[in-house]
């Protein structure tokens, strides 16, 4: 555990520092030691620059200090292509569901005004549909969950625990909710095939269509019942049930028979940790 705290750290770290470097800056000058609020265009702009820098120095120092395995980044699993179609429905078929629960849990979004704007700036863009994508999965799959894989002796544990990592990251209550499970989804395809490019590809085309959907839609934020009505909510949320379970089964039973071997040779990842502490 000392490895995901001291991983943890760093992500603030990066997210807190380089913003401050461009909050203080924005307090110089304009002379003054208020902080304005996050919906103020020019301090946003900051803002949005300031959490894209941050997100590309945790992937560099992730991949710089080694702490995610080069094989992370391979296809290097059975069946790669078809996996990699299956697991593409599978984050389709996900949405489906997660955003009909997420829709009846009604919890509060507390952060809509802020990311509608992110959605519509360039460097938002980049960061919601691409960087986080890699980077999170970097983070939360290669660096955490991977650690915690090969010195417990469940995996189970590790994808939940990632996965509630994920959600409180994201700091907001009804995206907690669905990122937890999407956490869960992406953390098991890792666990199966070892490799972090196929949740890498349902991170991209969940932020990717979130984004486009929003535009597409002129920034409406209709729910699944008031645009399709409740009986085609449902239906479309039990066909979303249906592929996720379809794809599940292809996956383990088809594609990837064998999980990938996670434990570690005694002693190897704990002499490693130790190491690391130094750095």
């Amino acid at each position: 555990m000392k490895r995901v705290i001291k991983l943890l750290i760093y992500y603030l770290a990066y997210t807190f520092g380089i913003g401050w470097l461009f909050y203080g800056g924005y307090m110089i000058a304009h002379r003054t030691l208020e902080m304005p609020p996050v919906t103020d265009p020019a301090f946003f702009n900051l803002s949005v620059w300031a959490q894209l820098l941050a997100t590309l120095a945790v992937g560099i120092h992730l991949l710089v200090w080694g702490y995610v395995r080069s094989d992370d980044l391979k296809l290097n699993f059975p069946n790669a292509g078809k996996v990699m179609l299956v697991a593409a429905v599978f984050i389709v078929g996900m949405g489906f569901w997660t955003n009909y629960l997420t829709e009846l849990t009604r919890l509060p979004d507390n952060l809509k005004a802020v990311f509608e704007m992110s959605m519509n700036h360039p460097a938002g863009i980049v960061s919601i549909v691409f960087l986080a994508p890699v980077v999170e999965e970097l983070l939360l799959r290669g660096a955490i969950q991977g650690h915690l894989m090969r010195i417990w002796k469940n995996p189970a544990w590790a994808i939940v625990l990632s996965s509630l990592i994920f959600g409180l990251m994201h700091g907001n209550p009804v995206q907690i909710f669905f990122a937890f499970l999407t956490g869960v989804a992406l953390g098991w395809m890792y666990c199966r095939t070892g490799s972090l490019l196929p949740g890498m590809l349902m991170h991209f085309i969940n932020n990717g269509s979130s984004v486009l959907l929003y535009h597409l839609s002129g920034g409406s934020d209709e729910t699944m019942a008031e645009s399709l009505g409740t009986y085609g909510a449902a239906g479309l949320a039990l066909a979303g049930v249906a592929l996720t379970v379809l794809c599940v089964w292809l996956v383990k039973a088809r594609l990837v028979p064998r999980q990938m071997t996670w434990h570690a040779a005694a002693g190897t990842e704990k002499n490693k940790e130790e190491n690391e502490l130094t750095l």
